[in-house]
């Protein structure tokens, strides 16, 4: 079974690979076959396996010998460890329930960490399944009551907050996609979960931030990031309640 669903995962990983980068690209990521991205041609079967196919040409392509970017196996192995652990952690019944939701927070931080973008596809896209999963009342998801104030407590939160800051600066602290991205997390992960997650990304952040500032001044240089990707902390954080946060709050009590 551990193999199976590493086997999953690392087709999972492949596809979220080609939705983010297609999302940022503007493509169709549904029906549009995978293609080379040098030479543009069809890939066949066995290139498109995941892993495998990078591996049996040595990270090239097989149609023009480009050197394909490290990422796409980085992201299929991670996925296949991500979906093992969840596998071990959660209860089978949940796990099913939840296999989409890491997917997308997968895509999610892709994308974020490219271009700060959130797809709304993946946003409101999940807010929307997770709120219709709920309905079902499919085991281990908060139930409808707890999904939809889970969905307006992440949306207000954030929102509040960044009205806040903009009256203080006078500009947005975040992205509007931050917002719907607590309410989808809110809806999966229920009203609970939102200030630990956001308390442990903001804490984060504002580390890795202070330290890429601090590195590029002793480096005597003007290339620190003005800004970070907010939706990359909280994703990771997101993932983390939803694999330790029982156990951790069982073992508590």
């Amino acid at each position: 079974m551990v193999f199976l669903v590493a086997l999953i995962g690392a087709c999972l990983g492949s596809f979220a690979n080609v939705a983010a980068l297609r999302s940022l690209d503007g493509r169709d990521w549904v029906r549009a076959p995978s293609a080379c991205f040098h030479c543009h041609q069809k890939l066949r079967f066995w290139q498109n396996l995941p892993i495998v196919g990078y591996l049996s040409h040595g990270g090239k392509t097989a149609c023009c010998q480009q050197r394909l970017p490290a990422r796409y196996i980085f992201v299929e192995l991670a996925m296949a460890a991500l979906l093992v652990l969840a596998w071990q952690q959660l209860p089978s019944f949940a796990f099913f329930g939840f296999v989409p939701f890491l997917v997308l927070m997968v895509v999610i931080f892709l994308t974020d960490m490219d271009d700060f973008i959130i797809p709304d596809w993946t946003s409101l896209g999940g807010l929307g399944l997770g709120l219709l999963l709920a309905l079902l009342n499919v085991p281990g998801l908060p139930d409808i009551k707890t999904a939809g104030l889970g969905g307006a407590a992440g949306f207000g939160l954030i929102y509040g907050i960044n009205f806040v800051y903009k009256l203080w600066r006078g500009h947005d602290g975040m992205g509007f996609g931050d917002v719907k991205l607590m309410a989808m997390l809110g809806v999966w992960l229920g009203p609970v979960s939102l200030l630990p997650i956001l308390f442990s990304a903001s804490l984060s952040g504002a580390v890795i931030g202070i330290g890429a500032i601090v590195f590029h001044r002793l480096q005597n240089s003007e290339a620190a990031p003005a800004q970070l990707p907010f939706g990359c902390f909280l994703t990771p954080m997101a993932v983390l309640w939803l694999l330790f946060a029982p156990q951790a709050l069982q073992t508590l009590l």
